[in-house]
């Protein structure tokens, strides 16, 4: 059995939950070692090409994959009594991101499941698990970008019905279809468009909903259909989900869709904004402790730094100051989200 193979193997077991503790450290190794990161790519080529050739019906989900890394590589750290530094816990979390990002390596989940008995529909759904971003095409040609943590889905009556159901946030380039125009919903709204470029962020966990038109005509609606508003390029709409209204506001579309890029923009962003935003990039949780000044406004651009470089320099250039917390394991076996408490420096 070649070495590649036999990597593969222990990798495969781990995933079952098959291993000793020779492949656990086998499986950190491969992973923190950016010496091994050509092994790593050759593992992860074989393990995907395997999946995704499986003729086995049902849903393909990856996620556990990064659950169980997670888990499992702490766990036998800590039963080790082995010690890492917040910045070892940084470059590594980083270092699985960016394989993530690897078209071999991307986590999608395809579904095809039945919904409820009365719409009697299949539906096909493509997400974008913590860390990742995934490039998507659309069976009307239709492309685009899902940001992490999102998903999108679409009924089988697509080539009739041109709508898609988003939880979280994506960056679409709608095909341009004369007198069959394409609508993308979320649980608060409802946006309509021919043929254009525009940005949509709507997560479960936050109290608003963004829409950034890049290109063409888009018309907004509320789910209910009581207020409606027919956007231009460079417009923003920013619907607060408490309130049951919206706000427009003239912006740089290309700062809301930096992400496709892999950049982490900030134009004169108050720190609520600035934490909202660190919590989707990084999968981590942000609170904010304390009372800012309301003129106190962050202007960066962020490329490749992993979190710890972020808020040292957030630290050197706002009058803030920063704690980590350390991440528990929770009742399900899965250690929780980073938290980081951002508050005031008063010194």
């Amino acid at each position: 059995m070649s070495e590649i193979e036999f990597g593969r193997k222990r990798i495969t077991g781990f995933f079952n939950g098959e291993y000793s503790g020779n492949d656990l450290d086998y499986i950190r190794d491969v992973f923190c070692d950016k010496y091994g990161e050509e092994e790593l790519k050759q593992l992860l080529r074989k393990q995907w090409y395997e999946l995704c050739g499986s003729t086995q019906p049902g849903e393909k989900d990856l996620n556990h994959i990064l659950y169980r890394i997670h888990y499992d590589i702490n766990k036998g750290i800590a039963e080790r009594n082995r010690s890492w530094s917040f910045r070892n816990i940084i470059t590594w979390s980083a270092r699985i991101a960016a394989i993530l990002l690897l078209p071999i390596a991307i986590y999608f989940t395809f579904r095809q499941n039945k919904p409820a008995p009365a719409e009697h529909l299949s539906w096909v759904e493509i997400t974008a698990p913590a860390w990742t971003r995934a490039q998507f095409s659309l069976p009307d040609g239709t492309t685009g970008w899902l940001n992490s943590n999102s998903s999108l889905k679409y009924y089988e009556d697509f080539s009739v019905n041109r709508r898609v159901i988003l939880t979280g946030e994506a960056y679409f380039n709608v095909l341009n279809e004369n007198n069959r125009p394409f609508h993308v919903s979320t649980n608060e709204i409802i946006v309509e468009v021919l043929g254009t470029k525009f940005n949509i962020a709507s997560y479960e966990n936050e109290n608003y909903v963004e829409v950034v038109l890049e290109e063409g005509k888009l018309l907004f609606n509320d789910l209910e259909l009581k207020n409606s508003y027919t956007m231009s390029p460079n417009d923003l709409v920013k619907f607060d989900k408490t309130l049951k209204d919206f706000s427009t506001e003239t912006v740089q579309p290309q700062k809301y869709m930096s992400w496709i890029d892999g950049k982490l923009i900030f134009r004169n962003d108050p720190i609520d904004v600035v934490a909202r935003r660190l919590e989707r990039w990084y999968n981590i949780e942000v609170v904010v402790d304390g009372k800012f000044a309301e003129d106190l406004r962050l202007r960066a651009t962020f490329i490749d730094e992993n979190l710890e470089e972020v808020l040292g320099l957030l630290k050197r250039g706002l009058p803030l100051k920063y704690r980590v917390e350390n991440r528990g394991l929770q009742s399900d076996e899965i250690y929780s989200k980073m938290r980081v408490i951002i508050s005031p420096d008063t010194n």
